[in-house]
């Protein structure tokens, strides 16, 4: 374990000097990554960052435009090509299983941002580990127009891992895959462990203001061409009220309904039918006690069991609470985070599944991130310990 440890540190340590570039949407803004981005840093959101993603990404700063002198036209393109690359290497050892370095777990190029006032865009080519290949991971092209305080978006998307939360998400709590403050997602996200990190297709409709926001999506657990379908149902309701200097989210999301597609071209055979009723509630504050930068998250999700769901087939209902606590030591620098989750998986035995985690992450730029976790599982007869190791930068 030692060996592995050191090797990674080593190779992290090599790859953060060389990194020193903005994100795309860094470079759009003309501003740093944490105008966006919270206290825990990257993906966290700040008020600010909800407001550019509800934009669509079409917020400009100081980066130059392209527009027609025929305002007929509406023409209105940034000067320059948003792009960003990001990677990720991670290094796994626990009690009972083999060592795995992945390099990488994740790599991707992503191209995102305005494409004229009202459209915007979110496009990720990426690498899957498990397959060995590139290929669209994500695709968002948010359309979006606002009223005084209020902001309409209509979002066609589709993934390969982030649920139909894709359409549109601002907190977090891991309410959607990529927003999460530790990688163990699992573990510090109740939504993550009933299983709505799947692929999606769909098209989804948001309303959001500073105070609140809901969504709504038709889709379907997929990610490619489809045939003969039937949509399932997505909605999410949220609450960003500011108390004091606390930035504070609560909301819920429910899934619903019976997702119908055709699984081959030949029409020959029954429309695949995959079930999706489960339910989450959320809530996350972000603040400071005596000037030392505090949050805390709690998660609690449950999937109905069904033979025919994507979430759970078991025997009885799968459900999990989690908690995480996470300092600042150094406001978007370094911080140590502790969580728990009380969870059931839903089998007729061992159905109880907690887990303890301890934390700790460290910013050597602001879009270079290493972080290291232990998890104690303390439920199961082996691998109750895993220790793992990440560095993520995007530039």
């Amino acid at each position: 374990m030692l060996r592995l440890y050191i090797s990674v540190i080593t190779v992290l340590m090599s790859l953060a000097s060389s990194v020193y570039a903005m994100p795309s949407f860094a470079r759009q803004m003309g501003v740093s990554c944490n105008t966006c981005h919270s206290q825990n840093a990257y993906p966290s959101l700040n008020a600010f960052g909800r407001q550019f993603k509800a934009s669509g990404y079409t917020m400009l700063g100081k980066q130059g435009m392209i527009e027609s002198s025929d305002k007929k036209n509406f023409l209105s393109l940034p000067e320059t090509l948003n792009a960003s690359f990001v990677v990720k290497i991670r290094g796994k050892d626990g009690d009972g299983s083999a060592r795995k370095l992945e390099f990488p777990d994740e790599a991707a190029v992503v191209i995102g941002g305005r494409i004229s006032e009202h459209v915007g865009s979110f496009i990720e080519v990426g690498y899957d580990s498990a397959d060995d290949k590139f290929g669209l991971a994500n695709f968002k092209l948010p359309i979006t127009y606002t009223l005084e305080n209020y902001t309409l978006g209509f979002v066609p998307y589709r993934t390969d891992g982030f649920g139909p939360s894709a359409s549109f998400e601002v907190l977090n709590t891991g309410a959607v895959r990529n927003a999460r403050v530790l990688e163990e997602r699992k573990v510090i996200s109740a939504q993550q462990y009933i299983g709505t990190a799947s692929e999606a297709e769909g098209l989804g409709l948001y309303l959001y203001t500073d105070m609140w926001n809901i969504v709504y999506s038709a889709w379907v657990p997929t990610n490619g061409t489809i045939n003969d379908y039937a949509p399932a149902n997505y909605a999410r309701v949220v609450l960003t009220p500011r108390l004091g200097e606390w930035d504070i989210g609560f909301g819920g999301q429910a899934w619903w309904g019976t997702a119908k597609r055709d699984h081959d071209d030949s029409g020959l055979t029954p429309r695949l039918e995959e079930k999706t009723d489960a339910f989450a509630l959320d809530f996350q504050a972000m603040g400071s006690i005596n000037e030392l930068p505090l949050s805390f998250f709690v998660t609690y999700a449950s999937a109905e069991n069904d033979p025919l769901s994507i979430y759970n087939k078991g025997v009885n209902t799968k459900s999990a609470i989690t908690f995480l606590s996470e300092v600042a030591i150094s406001p978007s620098v370094f911080m140590l985070s502790a969580g728990y989750r009380d969870a059931n998986n839903g089998k007729a035995s061992d159905a109880s599944d907690d887990a303890g985690i301890i934390g700790i992450k460290y910013f050597f730029m602001e879009n270079v991130e290493f972080q290291l976790d232990y998890t104690h599982y303390l439920d199961q007869s082996v691998n109750n310990n895993q220790v793992l190791f990440m560095l993520y930068s995007a530039f």
